[in-house]
């Protein structure tokens, strides 16, 4: 599967992307802000994606989960937040970080199934 990335914390999207590969899923890019991200979503075929909550600076990936959904494509949020009071897509998917391999490779055989 080709996944989107974002993360804004420089180490947890390399230790994301280090865990695609091993999984065998090809990264389509690793994007830290939401323009970075529309913008992979904009140049390339993305069959899901990986969305860090919260991005800082008081930005958070939901834009980003719009277009997915717009466009039928799975994802998962990621959060080390336990308490989320945002306005969250009715059919949002959660993960708490850290993620485990094995909780991601789960995820991945989840929307992989969506697709």
């Amino acid at each position: 599967m080709r996944v989107l990335v974002v993360e804004d914390e420089p180490l947890l999207a390399m230790l994301l992307e280090d865990n695609l590969a091993q999984l065998g899923h090809e990264l389509v890019g690793s994007a830290a802000t939401v323009p970075q991200a529309l913008s992979f979503l904009d140049q390339s075929d993305v069959d899901c994606a990986l969305l860090d909550f919260s991005l800082g600076h008081d930005m958070n990936s939901l834009p980003i989960a719009q277009r997915l959904q717009s466009a039928g494509k799975p994802f998962y949020f990621l959060t080390g937040h336990l308490n989320l009071d945002e306005n969250l897509p009715v059919d949002a998917r959660m993960l708490t970080k850290p993620v485990s391999l094995d909780q991601l490779q789960g995820a991945l055989r989840e929307m992989q199934a969506a697709c």
